[in-house]
């Protein structure tokens, strides 16, 4: 979900206390925001669920082949502040 909605939808909700809609306009307009705001917000839950699932997935892959006793195939290495300064791990 684009990151505008979620601030249009209070500004919609912010102008309809202000400048109130009338009948079933200001219903509708209303009802759009806060399902614009709770969609954003059941978005936003759900992609954080899905980040961690991912990240301990991760770290449960990786901690299972040190396990194992098998060798990486590849190693990584930990650039730090200074230039030129690296280790491998």
């Amino acid at each position: 979900m684009a990151k505008w909605i979620p601030g249009a939808a209070v500004f919609g909700l912010l102008c309809l206390m202000i400048i109130p809609a009338p009948g079933i306009w200001g219903v509708l307009i209303g009802a759009a925001c806060v399902l614009a705001i709770l969609g954003s917000l059941f978005m936003l839950v759900l992609d954080r669920v899905a980040t961690a699932i991912l990240a301990w997935r991760a770290r449960a892959r990786g901690t299972g082949a040190k396990r194992a006793g098998a060798k990486p195939s590849h190693r990584t290495r930990v650039v730090h502040a200074g230039p030129g300064m690296t280790r491998k791990v």
